[in-house]
């Protein structure tokens, strides 16, 4: 029996205007979008653009032709995407998947670094493409992306591969994704917290606006090829969680099996693992991570956004997203 499209008609997304605050208008028409190098002009650090596609901030490494090879992308059936909007626990996702694969073995997961296990889809670090050598690694590719729902592969989208969607509270995530932006280099370092915010909340970071991202994939939440999940549950009940995973991707493990994922993905365990925390790793080496500037794992935690929101932000903040998810049904744990 062939699975339902996973996808809604690209025509559907049409850009507003060129700096996006509701980003998205229906539309039944075809478009043709201008593709061009942006340099965002409240930046903190003029020197970084991005590559502005279809309405989304993007790394700027990326080009038209990528996006063209990420969409005809070719997915086999025993694919597996972890997909998030950054900092909504993707690295936890590819560390459970990865001791799902390999049985809880450390002595496997840890002879790689983890993004060589689960390599970061749309990432063009140094002389590696991920979505470019995917063609030639063995099965189940295990892959890491941050695409929006209507830039993943066509294939995809269509109901072959699997999908794991980790979606994390607005308010917390917001606060990581501020701390990350002065750690990373290929992203513009922010003036203040005040400025990110609302750069955040307009959708003028890279990736773009989080409620289209988050429930692009929400609506797709009853596709048998996709599994959504959130952050919050994750911290509430790890083993619970990594159950679900592993009977959605229908790989058969032991209760002892669950133990040492759950054990081995623990947030000390990841942050003080030289395959997981990002210190040395590739992306380090290619000057993708300042670690002068902070580190990867900073807190993991539910709640971290109180000490950075003010209360006049947070109902301004929790206006804004009332609009935009109340009447989908998506609903976050914020402590």
């Amino acid at each position: 029996m062939s699975c339902p499209p996973l996808y809604k008609p690209l025509e559907w997304y049409i850009l507003a205007r060129e700096a996006p605050s509701d980003l998205w208008i229906p539309g039944i028409f075809s478009f043709t979008f201008r593709v061009k190098q942006v340099k965002m002009a409240a930046s903190g650090d003029d020197r970084v653009e991005y590559f502005r596609y279809k309405g989304i901030s993007l790394p700027r490494y990326l080009v038209s032709e990528d996006m063209d090879a990420i969409r005809d992308f070719a997915i086999r059936d025993d694919d597996v995407f972890i997909i998030t909007y950054p900092k909504s626990g993707t690295a936890w996702l590819q560390r459970i998947v990865s001791l799902l694969r390999f049985g809880g073995d450390v002595s496997k997961t840890d002879q790689k670094e983890q993004d060589e296990l689960v390599p970061y889809f749309e990432q063009k670090c140094e002389e590696s493409v991920p979505f470019r050598e995917l063609p030639e690694a063995p099965s189940p590719r295990l892959i890491k992306s941050h695409l929006h729902m209507f830039l993943a592969p066509l294939q995809l989208k269509q109901g072959k591969g699997k999908v794991i969607y980790v979606a994390r509270n607005p308010k917390d995530l917001a606060v990581s994704y501020y701390h990350f932006h002065f750690l990373c280099t290929t992203i513009k370092t922010p003036t203040s917290w005040e400025q990110f915010l609302q750069e955040f909340v307009s959708g003028e970071v890279c990736t773009g606006p989080w409620h289209n991202h988050v429930l692009g994939w929400w609506e797709q939440k009853d596709n048998p090829n996709v599994l959504f999940l959130k952050y919050e549950d994750l911290q509430k009940n790890t083993r619970k969680q990594v159950e679900k995973v592993a009977e959605f991707l229908q790989w058969p493990v032991t209760p002892e099996v669950i133990d040492k994922v759950v054990e081995q993905s623990t947030f000390q365990n990841m942050a003080t693992n030289p395959n997981t925390n990002k210190v040395s790793g590739k992306e380090a080496k290619a000057g993708i991570f300042d670690s002068s500037k902070g580190t990867f794992f900073r807190k993991g935690v539910v709640g971290d956004w109180k000490s950075h929101f003010s209360d006049e932000q947070s109902q301004w903040f929790d206006n804004f997203y009332q609009e935009k998810l109340g009447p989908t049904g998506l609903h976050f744990d914020f402590e």
